[in-house]
């Protein structure tokens, strides 16, 4: 497969565990979370992948890289620098999406009144609706250029 194939793949994967969600604390719906930012994350990186191919940028042994640091050499590429560096501020889908990732991992401390607040529905659908509304825009800034 390739990776604009994969890409769509693991975003098909991510939207359909989005759909089994409850958000009840259980052990299978926390799985189901962790396994929704698992694949929304590869989809993530073979977006990077196709986006380096198509623009030619070199990246030496771009497979023992993870996303993040994908994406952060694509951020260099003059054409891509203004909607990476968006995406991520404090409003943008790659700040958003690692941290509710990482929100996951760290215990909520039920004893604070104010905590570190855990993910919701409204918070996730807003994490794939920006990485979508991303995809497009940088799929269409490339076509252009």
């Amino acid at each position: 497969m390739d990776s604009k194939e994969l890409i769509n793949l693991y975003l098909d994967i991510s939207e359909e565990i989005f759909s089994k969600l409850t958000f009840d604390k259980s052990d299978l719906d926390i799985t189901n979370q962790f396994l929704f930012f698992l694949s929304l994350e590869k989809s993530f990186d073979y977006l990077a992948d196709s986006i380096l191919n198509q623009t030619g940028m070199d990246l030496p042994n771009a497979g023992s890289f993870n996303a993040k640091a994908k994406w952060n050499k694509l951020s260099l590429e003059p054409s891509l620098k203004n909607i990476i560096f968006k995406e991520e501020q404090p409003d943008g889908f790659i700040f958003d999406f690692y941290n509710a990732k990482d929100k996951l991992l760290i215990p909520v401390n039920d004893s604070l009144i104010t905590s570190n607040q855990i993910s919701n529905l409204k918070k996730y659908i807003s994490i794939l609706d920006s990485y979508k509304r991303f995809m497009l825009l940088l799929r269409k800034t490339l076509d252009e250029c």
